[in-house]
């Protein structure tokens, strides 16, 4: 009997020790098809900004991509504005070129864009599981903190952000690159860092590259700390010339994206944001209770929102920090290891970091990092910082795991008291939901409401902890064999998280029918189009006719967008506005009738004219003033902010000519003008440094007129124009980025050749 014992205790250690590492990814592949089953067999659809702002990205770069344009700029959104800049594009982001393949008929399926997404949560599983294998964990307690990382709560939620969830799943394979570079002293592994995360970058989301190169600092540190404790100074300098080296890499590679982005980000709504503004979406102390309980406080997603907590429907997902039931239990069970493991140390801190930075302008900590660390001062949602929380939880649940089969061996008294707390703890939210806790007072006109989703929501919640607790019991009487409990919890973690979110991106609208639901209109509008160049004043307050970013779809110039890095200056102040920027449809609403239409403008100016009066102004409010004042004639009058070259003749007897568009392309146009007299052309095109014109054959500069357009100075006669967006921090970021890649393929392939073969192997 003791034998036998001793066998079932030998064998604990190590639950599926033959798993390989490609069936580890074939866990992760069969456990997201089946959380996205409705979503890969057409019964419901992505949503939300999914929709709304990245299938428009998409679409427009794989289409333009496809007929052969690199698409720097973008003039459907906005009036126009770069492209590519706009980091959240993901322009050079491999798998979002890969969709180029798929838009060879003019337009880029929806489908494509959502199984890319959905790809992603096995990547992130696959990239957790080889991190926790090579922090020292056996294979399947690895393969517990992959799964529990791809279907976190914050990995679910944030799906209808693609940018999020594409760039943090490569972060545990950037920390696994970069561990074994600083502890092998491995050139090939420093490389091979530099390269993942630089790609990483290139996924589109500025914010959560700020965060995950705070968590690389950190993670730096602490592997750092041992060695300058050891007072091995050399070591240590190896150590941060390689974790630098990977750094320096990752920035060259991407210098392509960031230059640009770098020079959006200053002209852009979002160069300077209020602390107020930055706090938006901030983790409230109660919200504690939704580790436990996560529609504690009412859910908003896809099927609707009974979201109750003050504030907006999108906080219920910005601030979700539920991990699951199992991983909690787990991370929980692995804090026992505080004293004795430098790792669950290290993530238990990330983890109360994480938590106490998603508590915003209720805690210190956000005011802090926003006012003295840079680039922290340029994002909102601080509750998105609960990525550390989900990314923390998910490698101390594998710790915590192994620590169970250990506490049954030398402790069996704590496991029972795991299992019994954890059931206590379901018990105790549910007692705190019938009790009315942080709910309305019973007298509240919405009380019966609320009062119900918040019991129903604490209901299951214990349902689960008592059924986790069973199992935990079923270890402690050693009832379930080590294998059949990883099973076992793998498959109550999938079950936990489809309760909680398996419908909360599974929407009705299909993006197909949404954007065609205008069909009739688009085409009206593209018809005309095909005849000569105007814009659409497509929205007014919260009326639209089109979608915000339709234009981006179905290449229609549209006045309006949606985009976080909209550039500043976009619409021309007073009352000329939509005549200065070639609306030549305009979008009327009966407040009475509660109805929006489209008007045709008769006073609206072409894409190209000329003007033979100008005002300089230098100062924005003078500027701004005189604008929208009675003294603009802006038929024939700019504004500019700088001397021109040139002086204009001004003849109120006779025009000062004309000038026709004869080419329009995304980064070109070119034109043929009959200037009467000294004058400018007027491009009814918004101006952006690395606007070229050439005149003639001649460079000629292109004057920021009328606060946002552009202007061109010629000498009378005929001209040939041509109007090109050559940005200058494109040309010298691909550059730099082409050199750091034929450097770093260079390097992979000499330090590969060094590095020992048993450093070769992948877990």
């Amino acid at each position: 009997m003791k034998q036998g014992n001793s066998q079932k205790q030998g064998t604990s250690a190590q639950p599926l020790a033959g798993l390989k590492s490609w069936q580890a990814a074939a866990v992760c592949t069969l456990l997201t098809a089946v959380f996205f089953r409705d979503i890969l067999f057409r019964n419901a659809f992505f949503w939300e900004d999914f929709i709304y702002q990245y299938y428009a990205f998409r679409n427009f770069a794989a289409v333009s991509l496809a007929h052969g344009s690199l698409p720097l700029w973008n003039p459907f959104t906005y009036n126009g504005m770069p492209f590519q800049a706009d980091i959240q594009t993901a322009l050079f982001y491999i798998p979002n070129l890969l969709l180029t393949l798929a838009a060879g008929s003019g337009k880029l399926y929806f489908l494509w864009v959502e199984i890319l997404i959905i790809a992603h949560f096995v990547l992130a599983g696959w990239a957790m599981y080889l991190f926790v294998r090579d922090l020292g964990l056996e294979k399947g307690y690895a393969l517990f903190s992959g799964v529990a990382y791809m279907l976190s709560g914050f990995m679910i939620m944030q799906l209808i952000h693609e940018t999020f969830v594409t760039q943090i799943a490569w972060t545990p394979l950037v920390l696994f690159a970069l561990r074994r570079s600083i502890l092998r002293r491995s050139f090939f592994w420093m490389i091979a860092a530099g390269l993942l995360l630089g790609h990483s970058i290139l996924a589109g989301s500025p914010q959560f590259t700020v965060y995950v190169l705070l968590l690389l600092l950190g993670f730096f540190l602490f592997e750092l700390w041992p060695v300058i404790r050891a007072r091995q100074y050399g070591a240590a300098a190896g150590m941060s010339a390689l974790a630098a080296g990977a750094i320096v890499l990752a920035l060259g590679l991407t210098a392509l994206q960031l230059l640009p982005t770098a020079e959006l980000a200053g002209l852009s709504q979002r160069a300077e944001i209020s602390f107020a503004k930055s706090s938006e979406g901030s983790l409230r102390f109660q919200q504690l209770i939704t580790l436990i309980a996560p529609k504690y406080f009412g859910a908003s997603g896809a099927q609707g929102s009974d979201f109750w907590l003050q504030g907006s429907y999108w906080e219920y997902w910005e601030t979700c920090i539920y991990a699951g039931l199992a991983p909690l239990t787990l991370a929980a069970a692995a804090l026992l290891l505080l004293k004795r493991n430098r790792t669950v140390l290290f993530f238990a801190l990330v983890l109360l970091f994480g938590l106490l930075y998603a508590f915003g302008d209720n805690f210190f900590l956000h005011s802090f990092f926003f006012s003295t660390v840079p680039g922290f001062d340029k994002f909102r949602v601080p509750g998105r910082m609960s990525f550390y929380v989900a990314f923390a939880v998910a490698v101390l649940s594998g710790f915590g795991l192994k620590q169970l089969f250990d506490l049954r061996r030398q402790s069996p008294r704590t496991l029972r008291n795991i299992a019994a707390g954890t059931a206590a703890a379901g018990v105790l939210v549910y007692l705190c939901a019938a009790g009315g806790v942080f709910q309305p007072s019973p007298g509240a006109r919405n009380f019966e409401q609320i009062h119900a989703v918040t019991v129903h929501a604490a209901g299951i919640a214990a349902l689960l902890s008592c059924v986790l607790s069973g199992l935990l019991f079923l270890t402690w009487k050693e009832i379930l064999t080590p294998v059949r409990l990883l099973l076992a919890l793998i498959a109550f973690h999938l079950t936990d998280m489809m309760v909680f979110g398996y419908d909360q991106n599974n929407g009705e609208t299909n993006p197909d029918a949404y954007y065609q639901r205008t069909a009739e209109l688009v085409n009206f509008l593209k018809d005309d189009g095909s005849k000569e160049l105007f814009r659409v004043n497509s929205r007014v307050g919260g009326a639209m006719i089109l979608d915000r970013n339709q234009g981006m779809v179905d290449r229609i110039f549209l006045c309006e967008g949606y985009t976080p890095l909209a550039l500043q200056r976009n619409y021309p102040p007073g009352l000329p506005c939509y005549d200065l920027l070639n609306a030549k449809y305009r979008t009327d609403v009966d407040n009475q009738k509660q109805t929006a239409g489209l008007r045709t403008s008769t006073t609206y100016l072409p894409r190209a004219f000329l003007a033979d009066q100008d005002t300089v102004i230098r100062d924005e409010t003078a500027e701004r003033s005189f604008m929208e004042g009675p003294a603009f004639r802006y038929r024939n009058q700019i504004v500019l902010e700088e001397n021109p070259p040139v002086r204009p003749v001004h003849d109120d007897s006779a025009p000062p000519g004309t000038a026709a568009i004869t080419a329009y392309d995304l980064n070109r146009i070119d034109l043929r003008v009959a200037a009467a007299r000294t004058s400018f052309l007027v491009l009814s095109e918004i101006w952006y440094p690395g606007w070229k014109a050439v005149v003639d054959g001649h460079e000629q500069p292109v004057l920021r007129a009328d606060w946002c357009l552009r202007a061109i100075p010629l000498t009378p006669g005929d001209h040939t124009v041509v109007v090109s967006f050559e940005p200058e921090s494109f040309h010298r970021g691909i550059i730099l980025s082409a050199v750091t890649l034929l450097i770093s393929l260079a390097g992979l392939g000499v330090g590969y050749r060094k590095e020992k073969p048993a450093a070769r192997v992948v877990p």
